[in-house]
């Protein structure tokens, strides 16, 4: 009677793990968010080149969340939601940083101190909390430092800049009975620098040095479109450059791990706010479309005293970070969120994980772009994107067809209906949480590195009426 052996055997083991799951032991928690990241660029992700070592053996000794999904594809709307668990429609930040240069005004919204943040959670919890941001638009005046005990905002600065600052933090991290630490590196984002040794390996230094892509700014970059369109080896020299910045911000990443030991008392969690185009839809960069090369961005969660890996193969959020946190913790989150503790089901019954197969609860997950009034579903596998400009409307099988070169909507009306329904109730009910904006003029300083960062121009100008 096999099966009676293995109930019996589940029965114990479900004892076993119910006694002991109501103590939560005490550890730290280390955040690393990596600007413009596309999970499908990391080696670990199946990428070709090995950009990503420090990364992968993360990934090798914990979870890798297969199907993460970025609420934008813009950075100031993404990371709001990853620190109160709601999407943009409801925090309010639905622009970004930027300026307009008929009227040169800095316009970023800041979002509603009603909403409890992950680090106001758990400052709350006793943490110490530490915060290093290395762009521009998420600084205190924006609300990102609300519950930081100690926090910086660089302006781009590279990864060896950033860890720096961790660095003059060490005594006061090191006293912490228990710590959080945030981390936010620039380096994937535009303009790509050639790193060394990684870009000799990529692309020849003569090509590279020849078509200056590095010293160009975004907004020239993409007046290259046209150019880049007709030569796939130019193409392939910018995608070259944007990989060697993946390898050098890796590098310092494991550099910041390894100067802290963090140890098996510790929660590491790496992710992005959103990914990079390179003309898979025609075009450059981020903040202008909802395709998957936009905001499909890499998650792993290395957990506290954890080294099995395992690969997560539903659609999460970055909304989930916060509520798995408090999960892990034991705490209850905040009435406000929208997202959802993640944690895989073996954390709570692991014999019976590995008997039995475990069928996950099927999610809706929503991304949008305010500044291009769209909006997009992921659900089971299918991904229905809408514009509230025109009505225009595409669906795609993202698991077969994860490129989403093959427009589905006129061969599956049914399904599309049902996703544009599902869809835009979502929108329609979402809560809204008041907002305020931060204006005023900026310097000529201010507005050249603005400008080199394409937060300026005609995309911002849509982005603020």
């Amino acid at each position: 009677m096999p099966y009676l052996a293995i109930i019996l055997m589940l029965f114990f083991a479900l004892i076993g793990c119910t006694a002991g799951s109501e103590s939560k032991e005490a550890f730290n928690i280390v955040l690393i968010t990596i600007d413009t990241l596309r999970a499908d660029h990391l080696s670990c992700y199946g990428y070709h080149r090995k950009t990503s070592p420090v990364i992968d053996s993360i990934a090798a000794k914990g979870i890798l969340y297969k199907n993460a999904i970025a609420p934008c594809s813009w950075t100031s709307p993404s990371m709001a939601s990853l620190f109160t668990s709601v999407y943009p429609t409801n925090h309010g930040v639905i622009h970004g940083l930027g300026y307009r240069k008929d009227v040169t005004l800095y316009v970023q919204e800041i979002f509603s101190e009603q909403l409890t943040t992950l680090t106001e959670a758990l400052k709350a919890q006793g943490y110490t909390t530490f915060g290093v941001a290395s762009n521009l638009a998420l600084g205190e005046k924006f609300g990102f430092g609300r519950g930081f005990d100690h926090f910086e905002c660089l302006d781009g600065q590279p990864a060896v800049n950033v860890n720096k600052v961790l660095y003059q933090w060490e005594d006061a991290i090191r006293k912490s009975a228990k710590f959080f630490i945030w981390v936010h590196y620039f380096d994937p984002h535009a303009p790509y620098f050639s790193r060394s040794p990684w870009i000799d390996e990529y692309s020849p230094r003569e090509l590279t040095q020849k078509l200056g892509f590095f010293k160009t700014s975004f907004q020239d970059l993409v007046k290259r479109i046209p150019e880049l369109e007709q030569n796939r080896d130019m193409l392939g020299n910018l995608v070259a450059l944007y990989d060697s910045e993946i390898n050098y911000v890796d590098s310092f990443v494991g550099e910041f791990i390894n100067k802290y030991k963090f140890g098996e008392d510790t929660l590491l969690i790496i992710t992005s706010d959103h990914g990079e185009g390179f003309l898979e839809h025609h075009l450059l960069g981020h903040g202008n479309s909802l395709h998957q090369e936009s905001i499909c961005i890499p998650l792993i969660i290395k957990l506290p005293g954890s080294h099995q890996k395992e690969i997560d193969e539903r659609y999460v959020t970055l909304l989930d970070i916060m509520p798995t946190i408090l999960d892990l913790l034991g705490s209850d989150s905040p009435d406000h969120i929208r997202g959802t503790s993640i944690l895989p089901e073996k954390q709570l019954f692991p014999l019976l994980s590995q008997l039995l197969p475990w069928k996950h609860e099927t999610r809706d997950a929503f991304s949008e772009l305010h500044a291009l009034s769209l909006k997009t579903i992921v659900s089971s596998g299918w991904k229905y994107l809408y514009s509230y400009t025109d009505g225009r409307e595409s669906l795609y099988n993202i698991e077969n067809d994860p490129l989403e070169r093959a427009n589905l909507i006129a061969k599956e009306e049914e399904r599309g209906r049902s996703l544009k329904t599902t869809l835009l109730n979502w929108a329609a009910q979402a809560k809204k949480y008041p907002t305020t904006r931060n204006e005023r003029l900026l310097s000529k300083e201010e507005q050249e590195k603005l400008e080199a960062l394409g937060y300026a121009g005609t995309i911002v100008k849509d982005k603020i009426k």
